[in-house]
């Protein structure tokens, strides 16, 4: 029972509780090969990613051609740098199995190039294979689409897109759902109109704590930012995209929006902030799986969290936020040619639209109300000024700037899950003004409806 129950934790993201079962487990000397492939999967989750690594290879002594475990600790050893030993997984797992479509995606994250014609083109003779479930369909749409790019025939490319965003969707149809409706009915809606009921006890337990929050549209710089940030002398912390606010926001109003015969017009959002609060420190310390501390300064790169600003800075007042942008017409194309699975707004252009819209009008409402408490920053601007950029960066989140701090793609301890976990280790490159210039057309038709189109 307590294992099915860890399974249902890891499930639903509780990783730490979930943490907490598999371990007793694992020190009551359960023989159950699975308690390692779920705790090499938990550490991940929770950024230890050593543990995590020594767990898969655990595992894999007893099951040394398990594709499930070697497919996961290839992404470990991705997120931690180690590309040429992701590599050689991935394609251990090719010749395991011909068929398995995520590690030719694996491969490609790496390097484009590591995909062969021969590859394309099995992959090609394979995409109707009824074995697939929705979410490989996805894949190999996504690969073809990579495919007809190289070779620059972009209708074909275009196709392959629309077929993968509705497979990708459909894979996961139910959350999808609900998240596009917390997103376009709920809290689009009602962002500057939250009721916040707080009590003394709120107004000291975090006021010694100053997290910076990265905020924005995906594919916009935001794991540069973040790089350049944990470059910093003080070794600062960073929980990645962990919706850590959004999921205790959720833990409130879900039980309230998510029921039948709910009705958006009487719904007042309310959160309490003693409660959330409670749940949002609990939440990042867990991340910390050694001593359960949290750190003063620490990074959050939840993207969403222009959303929660009026939340957070209720509870953490000395919070700074980043909002990296960059061109509003390259981030949709870039977006949509992105695989983002669980970003359930990502799977069209006229979704993707919608979402833009909604982040314009919240974060241009927040930098007016919260000024002291937001930076923009300009991807474009930043590739050619990063130094100077970089400083004011630095000064605004009160830390030291020193010259290594350009220099972090040096560093060994460099970690990333996101797609940009290759584009990290290079220098920064100054950026490419026309290379999503083909595809504007994708959104033309759109420009009567969003003026911000024709800017």
């Amino acid at each position: 029972m307590n294992f099915l129950n860890a399974q249902r934790l890891v499930k639903i993201k509780e990783f730490a509780k979930a943490l907490k079962i598999f371990q007793n487990l694992e020190l009551n000397n359960i023989k159950d090969k699975r308690i390692l492939f779920y705790l090499g999967l938990i550490y991940f989750e929770l950024n230890n990613y050593q543990k995590s690594i020594d767990y898969y290879n655990k595992y894999l002594k007893v099951e040394p051609n398990s594709i499930g475990a070697l497919l996961n600790l290839a992404i470990v050893k991705q997120s931690v740098g180690d590309l040429d030993e992701a590599k050689k997984i991935y394609q251990k797992i090719i010749k395991l199995d011909k068929n398995n479509i995520r590690s030719y995606y694996g491969l490609f994250t790496l390097n484009s190039r590591f995909l062969t014609k021969n590859n394309f083109e099995h992959i090609l003779k394979i995409k109707d294979n009824s074995n697939f479930n929705d979410y490989e369909k996805g894949i190999i749409s996504f690969l073809l689409s990579k495919n007809a790019k190289l070779k620059k025939n972009y209708n074909k490319e275009i196709k392959y897109l629309k077929t993968f965003h509705l497979n990708i969707f459909n894979s996961n149809y139910n959350y999808n759902l609900s998240s596009q409706f917390y997103y376009n009915k709920i809290i689009s809606g009602h962002y500057n109109k939250v009721e916040l009921i707080e009590n003394n006890a709120c107004k000291t337990k975090c006021d010694e704590f100053s997290p910076i929050f990265i905020i924005g549209l995906p594919r916009s710089g935001s794991t540069l930012m973040e790089s350049i940030l944990t470059s910093s002398n003080k070794k600062l912390d960073s929980f990645g995209e962990c919706h850590v606010v959004n999921m205790s926001v959720i833990e409130q109003v879900g039980k309230e929006i998510y029921i039948e015969n709910f009705d958006v017009n009487k719904f007042t959002y309310k959160i309490n902030i003693a409660d959330c609060q409670d749940s949002i420190l609990n939440r990042y310390k867990e991340f910390n799986t050694d001593n359960n501390q949290l750190n003063k300064i620490f990074i959050d790169k939840s993207l969403e969290n222009f959303f929660n600003i009026e939340i957070i800075l209720k509870i953490f007042p000395k919070a700074k936020f980043i909002h990296t942008f960059r061109n509003l017409s390259d981030s949709i194309i870039s977006i949509y040619q992105s695989m983002l699975p669980e970003l359930s707004w990502t799977h069209s252009v006229e979704n993707i639209l919608i979402y833009i819209n909604n982040y314009l009008r919240v974060i241009d409402y927040f930098k007016k109300k919260y000024p002291e408490s937001i930076i923009d920053i300009n991807l474009e601007k930043f590739t050619e000024n990063h130094e100077i950029i970089s400083k004011k960066i630095y000064k605004f989140c009160n830390l030291d700037w020193h010259d290594k701090v350009l220099q972090f793609y040096n560093r060994d301890d460099l970690y990333s899950k996101t797609l940009s976990f290759t584009q990290i280790r290079k220098k920064i490159s100054k950026y490419n003004k026309s290379r999503y210039q083909p595809y504007y057309h994708l959104f033309s038709k759109y420009k009567i409806k969003y003026h911000w189109l024709n800017s």
